[in-house]
């Protein structure tokens, strides 16, 4: 990233107001909807609970990666790491909307295309996985991320 470009994200950062959460939400639920559907789950509760839940997993560890080029603005940096860890410290709080939506606003031009990228690359993982549960026998609410013990490896 050259210098222009992490100026125009650091300024981006500074001027953000509130985040999108109801647009974010939106997306996430489309994209959901569209993932159940394909594995054959169109009004399952219990394979959208697991979905939301894995979607955020998914999110949580490889958007990770993207702190690599936060650290690049030394300023900004602890407020913004502290500021995820505090979404991801939450999950009955703070679902994938809230996570889509914070990455957003540091700086939609940047990271709504990477979002929509990883949303693409996560949809077939999602998909395979709920047709797998489906045909074991559906116990979705058994196979949620334990949250507090994820946090607590991370």
């Amino acid at each position: 990233m050259s210098d222009p470009e992490l100026a125009a994200l650091r300024d981006s950062i500074r001027r953000r107001g509130p985040a999108d959460v109801p647009g974010a939400a939106r997306v996430v639920e489309d994209y959901l909807a569209a993932v159940l559907r394909d594995a054959g789950a169109p009004d399952h509760p219990s394979a959208l609970r697991w979905a939301r839940d894995r979607l955020r997993l998914f999110m949580v560890v490889s958007w990770e990666n993207w702190f690599g080029v936060l650290e690049r603005l030394p300023q900004e940096y602890p407020m913004l790491r502290d500021e995820w860890r505090a979404l991801l410290s939450a999950p009955s709080e703070f679902g994938p909307e809230h996570l889509v939506a914070w990455w957003w606003l540091l700086q939609p031009s940047m990271f709504q295309p990477l979002i929509a990228g990883q949303l693409r690359e996560m949809s077939t993982p999602l998909r395979d996985g709920i047709a797998g549960i489906l045909k074991d026998g559906g116990a979705f609410d058994d196979r949620l991320v334990d949250w507090t013990s994820f946090g607590a490896a991370a």
